[in-house]
């Protein structure tokens, strides 16, 4: 499957690693130059009242239903497939489902999320198959059997971010079969047998992909209301004046903390001392808990280092959870960068054998013998300023959501030293990630 791949990219971690190829260390020095000069002109200059205190845009109304039924039954046709490859398939890795996983759910629900809003939550097949057995046991869809704590938030998704991230970048033989049905198995049969005990909720608070698609989806153009009215806004307005649910911080912290380890690990250090042990499951563990952890302790000490500057009724507990979702633009950044040419060469190869699910032969679509544009490779420099300019830019927005934030809970004669500690705190994971990206 790897033949044409050029050096950049590595079949490692799931179907591949990171890899647009390493960032000239010149321009790592650009970067985090650029990161540090545009930070502090945005805190000493920029606005010095909330802009964005109301969510307000463009509203363009409801989908029609015919629409999202039409998708939706889509959507599940298309899992129909790829469930059909998962449990009768070729335990080979030209197997669609493998692309589809590591490909497109985990690193395309970024870009889609970004663009379209809360497209997985709209789309999410659990969800229809749900809606559908409801129906059969006459069950209220949205109340279940027990009503689910209000606090319970995104806790239960943050354990299966973790999951995931260990399946991915440290569980052995992760492209076989036998692996990736037993975690499948247990994605489904958790949202399922939860989603019929609480109701929907249960599936807002308990899917990964639904709430990483979510947190994302924090700064789209496009949000989507409780009374589901489409509305176009200011994505500094979206971001803004979002609501993060609790443990939105460890979200943040397991998105940004394994794609970090992702690329540590991919580094000559990690590949030389640590890959080598046996059983390497330990201290692979070790590692991505200790880089989610780094992140998670990290923000959540300049958050609270805000304390003696806040305004009255701003609580010292609920300050890393105001605060997270302004880590969703550097996260973006930060997987654009690191798993682009993943999703562009991984993503042609997946729809292409989607054409053959079971590896008969077939050509359902067309697509079977198509092949894969590789242009990225062709021009590195090209490659390499998209990186570059895709953590900076990510770094850029997320210090200025920061900023309209901390107007909101800072008192108006510290609104520029209650900050600092957040700035130094994005410029630590701005910079880190340059240097991930560069190391050799």
């Amino acid at each position: 499957m790897f033949d044409d791949l050029r050096p950049g990219l590595v079949p490692m971690h799931g179907i591949a690693s990171r890899q647009n190829l390493p960032l000239p260390f010149e321009f790592v020095v650009i970067g985090a130059a650029l990161a540090l000069l545009i930070s502090f002109i945005l805190l000493f200059v920029a606005w010095r009242r909330p802009r964005f205190t109301q969510r307000s845009g463009l509203e363009l109304g409801t989908m029609p239903r015919s629409i999202v039924w039409i998708a939706r039954l889509g959507v599940l046709a298309l899992f129909g497939l790829l469930a059909a490859a998962l449990v009768a398939g070729e335990d080979r890795i030209t197997n669609p489902v493998f692309g589809w996983v590591y490909a497109i759910m985990w690193v395309g629900v970024v870009p889609l999320s970004l663009v379209l809003g809360p497209i997985w939550k709209a789309l999410n097949p659990i969800r229809t198959v749900h809606l559908g057995l409801c129906a059969l046991l006459r069950i209220d869809p949205a109340q279940g059997l027990v009503t689910l704590p209000r606090g319970v938030g995104a806790w239960p998704a943050c354990l299966g971010l973790l999951v995931f991230s260990f399946m991915e970048l440290v569980q052995p033989n992760n492209t076989t079969l036998e692996v990736l049905r037993f975690y499948a198995a247990i994605w489904f049969a958790t949202l399922m047998v939860g989603a019929i005990i609480f109701g929907s909720r249960w599936i807002a608070a308990a899917d990964p992909f639904d709430v990483y698609g979510t947190f994302i989806a924090a700064g789209s153009p496009v949000q989507v209301g409780g009374d589901q009215v489409i509305t176009v806004m200011n994505p500094l307005r979206a971001l803004a004046t979002w609501k993060p649910p609790p443990g939105s911080v460890l979200v943040a912290a397991a998105l940004l903390g394994s794609t970090a380890f992702d690329s540590f690990s991919n580094t000559t250090f990690w590949i030389s001392n640590a890959t080598t042990a046996d059983p390497y499951e330990p201290l692979g563990t070790l590692g991505l808990l200790g880089f989610v952890s780094v992140v998670g302790i990290t923000f959540c000490a300049a958050s609270m280092a805000m304390n003696p500057w806040t305004r009255k009724g701003a609580e010292l507990p609920q300050l890393p959870r105001l605060m997270s979702g302004t880590v969703a633009p550097i996260i973006v950044g930060y997987a654009m960068a690191h798993y682009l040419s993943l999703l562009v060469v991984e993503g042609q190869r997946t729809f292409n054998s989607l054409s053959d699910p079971l590896g008969r032969g077939w050509n359902l679509f067309g697509t079977a013998e198509g092949g894969v544009n590789t242009f990225l490779f062709d021009f590195p420099t090209v490659s390499a300023v998209i990186q570059l300019v895709a953590i900076v830019g990510g770094h850029v927005i997320g210090i200025i959501s920061a900023h309209e934030r901390s107007l909101a809970v800072l008192r108006s004669d510290a609104a520029v030293v209650g900050q600092i500690p957040m700035l130094a705190v994005m410029v630590f994971y701005t910079c880190s990630g340059l240097l991930l990206l560069f190391s050799p």
